[in-house]
């Protein structure tokens, strides 16, 4: 079973992604302001963890799931509303 897919709410959407597939997908100086792992121009370069995924909901649009690292998941998770993953 995986971990719930983490919701979080912005006001704006902002896109961000390495240029390797499959990388963390957090802004972790917008999201949580902590820097758990390797950071580079506000975004986290750790590899993504299968299962452990992020969706950012803003007032006209949503993201799909984004991967995160462990550590990331972890700091959003008091942060962000949990939804149920596919099992």
């Amino acid at each position: 079973m995986s971990e719930p897919v983490l919701a979080l709410h912005r006001p704006v959407l902002f896109g961000w992604e390495q240029h390797r597939p499959g990388g963390c997908r957090c802004l972790c100086g917008l999201y949580h302001r902590e820097s758990p792992g390797p950071v580079t121009a506000g975004g986290c370069t750790a590899a993504g963890e299968p299962g452990l995924l992020l969706r950012i909901d803003t007032p006209g649009k949503s993201s799909g799931p984004l991967p995160l690292c462990r550590p990331c998941y972890t700091a959003l998770s008091s942060l962000a509303g949990a939804e149920e993953g596919p099992s």
